[in-house]
């Protein structure tokens, strides 16, 4: 996973310019965050079903987040709401909108957008089904006998080597191989034991 901070100028489209990045960098890529404005934005809001809103004027932005592929997947989840942009905005008045974006987004100030990259995932469906599990199964008792090694795990990208542990274990790709080394992956530091509380 790598971080990155897009700054996207004045009159841009802001999900046509993170979808052309992510497509350019061949890599999917996570909207975390994002601050400044934008204006005349039309949402689709959750409590009316297929029902569009254009809000006229500049909003500043409280949140934003997406998940974008660089290339359509093949699994029935791309038929969901992963290319979806989500949003709140607040207006001048101090009232809050929000809902998915339908159409362009432009900025209306510049904005900045934090982000993460991230390589090759998976597509698992819940529950595992039983026969799926018996390969799990398989897959984790198996990883060392017979003295096998593992095969060298690739670094991402273009590049990437063949998929990883989850693939041929109930994980589908969504698309090229590529796998992220020990060194890229960001580990969650060991809990600490909290202090005694002071005597009284």
């Amino acid at each position: 996973m790598n971080p990155y901070i897009l700054e996207v100028p004045t009159g841009l489209d802001l999900v046509h310019s993170i979808t052309q990045f992510s497509k350019k960098r061949n890599t999917a890529i996570r909207v975390l965050s994002a601050t400044g404005a934008v204006s005349n934005v039309t949402l689709r809001q959750p409590a009316v079903v297929s029902a569009a809103v254009t809000f006229h004027g500049r909003f500043d932005l409280l949140s934003l987040s997406a998940t974008v592929f660089p290339s359509p997947t093949t699994t029935s989840f791309s038929r969901g709401n992963i290319h979806e942009f989500c949003i709140s905005l607040g207006g001048p008045g101090g009232q809050v909108v929000g809902g998915t974006v339908v159409g362009p987004l432009y900025a209306a100030a510049t904005v900045y957008v934090v982000a993460t990259s991230f390589n090759n995932p998976s597509f698992h469906r819940l529950p595992v089904e039983e026969e799926e599990e018996g390969e799990l199964r398989s897959c984790g008792d198996g990883e060392d006998n017979e003295g096998q090694s593992s095969p060298p795990v690739g670094h991402g990208g273009r590049d990437g080597g063949r998929a990883a542990a989850g693939e041929g274990c109930g994980a589908v790709s969504f698309y090229g191989g590529g796998q992220l080394g020990s060194d890229q992956v960001i580990w969650a530091p060991a809990a600490r034991v909290p202090p005694p509380p002071p005597p009284y």
